[in-house]
């Protein structure tokens, strides 16, 4: 089974969902049954969840993987790092991790959240270890974009 490649506003309306409290399995059933009702408070109402909707009516099995299963991002930019990083793990940019022009650095995960960043973001980025903190369960790492 391949890993479903999405776009980055893709991601960012399921991870916006996701962090707004919404679950995997009622994701889906909203997609399933085209209510897209429950979707208007997200963040205020300021995302149009169409484009998901959309996605699910092309390539319903696709996007359920998906959602279930993981994903990859056909191309991230760097603030599609940090909104990930924002709406997954809480970090913020200038408070939690260095961000550079095209880099963002001193970032700590988990190793579970390090593992999902690296098979998530498109390949146009390399994650550089930076230093596994005490007991290695958090490790500090660098988001940079990788020469083309």
């Amino acid at each position: 089974m391949s890993t479903v490649k999405l776009s980055q506003w893709e991601t960012m309306l399921l991870e916006a969902a996701r962090a707004h409290g919404f679950v995997d399995e009622e994701i889906i059933h909203r997609l399933r049954t085209g209510d897209s009702e429950p979707f208007a408070d997200v963040e205020g109402g300021k995302y149009d969840f169409s484009p998901l909707f959309e996605l699910y009516q092309n390539d319903s099995a696709a996007l359920e993987q998906a959602i279930r299963d993981g994903y990859q991002i056909k191309f991230t930019t760097i603030n599609g790092i940090k909104f990930l990083l924002n709406r997954r793990y809480q970090l913020l940019a200038e408070q939690d991790y260095e961000v550079e022009e095209t880099a963002l650095s001193q970032v700590r995960l988990s190793a579970e959240a390090l593992d999902w960043m690296r098979k998530t973001i498109s390949r146009n980025w390399r994650v550089v270890e930076q230093e596994k903190l005490a007991g290695g369960k958090e490790t500090v790492v660098r988001f940079e974009l990788a020469a083309s």
